[in-house]
């Protein structure tokens, strides 16, 4: 059973400075269930996260809770480690940058010859493994850049 005192709706809930009482209420829930769900006695659905993120304006709420209960599962191959709140301008400069990086290195073109046969060699690798380090941080790079602080945020 997932177990986490402080996750991302309390994060995000906390943040607005409202009970969880009154997220309750304004989310049709019962205080049981957000007390449940912000202690890891029970995972949130999908749905409640969805109208949760509306009501705490928190966009990234869904993703960050889902990567925190999933931590050692797929969802977190899928979701990397990220920061929220950054300045806009900074997330995307790094994002850019990991663009660049991967049309800059080739890697589409290295890519498509390497897998050409259906298979990553042994000599493959190497570029293979570098290839996938700098996709990973562009993944990375997208998710600070769309859950960046905004003007007015």
């Amino acid at each position: 059973m997932y177990k986490n005192p402080s996750n991302a709706i309390q994060r995000a809930r906390l943040s607005r400075g409202i009970t969880q009482e009154a997220l309750a209420e304004r989310a049709g829930y019962s205080s049981d269930s957000v007390r449940a769900w912000e202690s890891g006695a029970r995972a949130c659905p999908i749905e409640a996260l969805d109208l949760l993120s509306e009501i705490l304006d928190a966009r990234w709420l869904t993703v960050t809770y889902l990567r925190e209960i999933y931590s050692s599962g797929g969802i977190a191959e899928l979701i990397p480690d990220f920061r929220v709140g950054r300045p806009v301008a900074e997330a995307a400069a790094d994002f850019i940058g990991c663009v660049l990086e991967l049309v800059d290195g080739r890697f589409d073109r290295k890519l498509l010859r390497m897998v050409a046969d259906g298979k990553v060699g042994d000599e493959e690798q190497p570029v293979y493994s570098e290839i996938m380090e700098t996709a990973s941080a562009t993944v990375r790079a997208y998710y600070e850049m769309r859950f960046a602080a905004r003007k007015g945020d």
